[in-house]
């Protein structure tokens, strides 16, 4: 993973640096759009945890297992 410093970037003023901004950009744009689908998939999970939670009491068996699968 290249981890980007916004210090790195500065405002563009040439065609060059305009191409190595575009060039750096495509690099790593499908890094960043497959860790944007992990993180929508994660949070889809959660949301149906959420869901699932309001379906049952907290006393019951069924709401622990559930309280418990979220921790992990």
């Amino acid at each position: 993973c290249a981890c980007f410093s916004i210090s790195k970037y500065t405002a563009i003023v040439s065609y060059d640096q305009r191409r190595s901004y575009e060039h750096d950009f495509n690099a790593e744009y499908g890094e960043y759009r497959n860790l944007h689908a992990r993180i929508e998939s994660t949070i889809r999970k959660f949301m149906k945890f959420k869901e699932q939670w309001k379906l049952v009491s907290p006393e019951s068996k069924e709401y622990q297992v559930k309280k418990d699968r979220t921790v992990k």
